[in-house]
């Protein structure tokens, strides 16, 4: 009768630690690298469907609706990594300087601290997108709003650019992080 070995010797399981090991260390950061890719991602989209919203609401409304950051939430005071708040914009035209809250919509939390967004509308920063009761981009003369969004940490492609034309059309396309 022999003896039958079970199980695993001291060396064995010391070559599958390290081998495990090695794979933890290569997967890791590459996992950090895609969740916020992943992150950065679905920030442009929830900019985008705030758009969308907005932009739905004037439409059925007939009226003004202002998509802004708001620093308290109930303002449009803030900057666009705060929160975003959809309002009825009380403003006396489609192309007044500052938007006027009338009831309030929808607010967004803020994406953080390690988020970036502009927005331009030529070479003009922009604190707010109006959109007028036919579904169109306020303060038009200026030509289409160009937003652009990303998370510090994020890689190659996976910002977003949104672009809100004069018709008040909304084009998403891939950016650079930045």
């Amino acid at each position: 009768m022999g003896f039958k070995q079970r199980g695993l010797t001291l060396i064995e399981l010391m070559i599958t630690l390290a081998v495990l090991a090695v794979v933890v260390g290569i997967a890791v950061p590459n996992f950090n690298t895609m969740i916020q890719n992943n992150r950065s991602v679905a920030l442009g989209e929830e900019l985008a469907g705030a758009l969308n919203f907005a932009r739905s609401e004037a439409v059925k409304r007939s009226s003004r609706v202002t998509l802004c950051a708001s620093a308290d939430g109930s303002a449009c005071d803030g900057d666009w990594t705060d929160q975003w708040i959809v309002i009825v914009d009380s403003a006396t035209s489609d192309s007044a300087p500052v938007p006027v809250v009338g009831e309030i919509l929808r607010v967004w939390e803020s994406p953080g601290t390690n988020a970036t967004i502009a927005a331009v509308q030529g070479a003009s920063d922009v604190d707010f997108i109006r959109f007028t009761d036919k579904g169109l981009l306020g303060m038009s003369a200026g030509g289409a709003i160009e937003l652009t969004s990303s998370l510090s940490g994020c890689k190659a492609n996976s910002g977003r650019k949104l672009t809100v034309g004069v018709a008040g059309v909304l084009s998403v396309a891939r950016s650079s992080c930045s």
